[in-house]
């Protein structure tokens, strides 16, 4: 183990069971037990997950890593606030959305310093902006971060939100929506979606960033309960180094991570998900992470997250120092 000995993992085991954490945090076979939660199903910018399970990349930190799929970022946050899961992926205005609900969550790595979030459309249907969606049908899955931020780049560009029919699905139902043609537009991620979408129509859809018309947050991080982040910071740091080693690992070997998804998933199509994984490199990286490395949280970008949210994303609660939200004391030393 490169961190620390099996022996202190014992014993975080063991304080970590005294904590409550027999469901996601428990001690088998000299490892750590420990759960991530997606926000939905297996994909392809997310199977550096997968692949650091299968590489030993968590086993080296001492853990004993399992990584589900979820049902809605709200619903994986909830999970880990109740403390069934140990982190779960999330990005910061959900997650500023659900501690204003009270969950006890807090981002402990930032990885995807640029947000994804796109409107997919049709070509035939000329959607280039938001002002194009009035009178449209949009696809979008319910209690998602691309639903919850479409409502704020409706409000920012001054566009009545009852003037866009909304329909809010599980994902399977959002696509065949708008793949029925029932929907003249779908939301989604220019890392997912978007290249998932482009495959199955021979190319007939386009996109645009929300980002482009001033929704610029950031996307997944990875979140844990701050009892454990208080009670056991190995964990976390062990899980947040591997998890940043497995993205730079993934994104340097990419087919490798689509092996590791492909087996969990065998219904996908690993050229698709190799470019959802290569579209993904560049939310990586800003002059942020390349002075403070991958993963790192930038309380201007944070404050800039939560100013948008309160004015467009229906936050009722801000923090003086949002600092409260993140924290980068579990990145790698530099």
């Amino acid at each position: 183990m490169n961190s620390f000995s099996r022996r202190s993992f014992l014993a975080t085991g063991v304080a970590a069971g005294a904590f409550g954490f027999s469901g996601p945090l428990a001690l088998a076979q000299g490892l750590t037990k420990a759960t991530v939660r997606l926000a939905f199903n297996y994909n392809g910018h997310r199977s550096p997950y997968l692949l650091g399970v299968d590489k030993g990349f968590y086993r080296d930190e001492g853990l004993d890593v399992e990584v589900l799929e979820g049902k809605g970022v709200t619903s994986s946050m909830q999970l880990v606030a109740s403390k069934q899961d140990t982190f779960t992926i999330v990005d910061p205005p959900s997650l500023m959305l659900g501690a204003a609900q009270g969950m006890p969550v807090r981002t402990v790595a930032q990885l995807y310093q640029i947000s994804p979030n796109a409107l997919i459309s049709w070509k035939d249907q000329n959607i280039t902006k938001p002002a194009d969606l009035v009178g449209k049908v949009v696809a979008t899955l319910q209690g998602d971060t691309t639903t919850t931020m479409l409502y704020a780049l409706l409000a920012k560009n001054k566009i009545d939100r009852t003037a866009v029919r909304i329909v809010a699905s599980d994902g399977g139902t959002r696509n065949q929506t708008f793949l029925s043609k029932r929907a003249e537009a779908i939301t989604g991620f220019t890392n997912d979606s978007y290249i998932g979408l482009a495959a199955t129509t021979n190319d007939a859809v386009t996109a645009f960033t929300y980002s482009d018309f001033g929704i610029n947050t950031m996307g997944d991080g990875i979140a844990a309960h701050r009892d454990t982040i208080a009670s056991s910071p190995k964990v976390v740091g062990g899980f947040v180094r591997a998890s940043i080693k497995a993205y730079q690992y993934a994104l340097q070997h990419p087919e490798e991570a689509a092996a590791s998804l492909i087996k969990r998933s065998p219904s996908l199509k690993a050229e698709v998900e190799v470019a959802k994984l290569k579209a993904t490199a560049r939310l990586l990286d800003t002059p942020e992470t390349k002075e403070h490395g991958v993963g790192y949280s930038s309380k201007q970008r944070w404050e800039e997250a939560q100013v948008l949210m309160k004015d467009y994303g229906g936050l009722t609660k801000t923090e003086a120092d949002v600092s409260v939200f993140y924290t980068n004391e579990f990145l790698p030393k530099r």
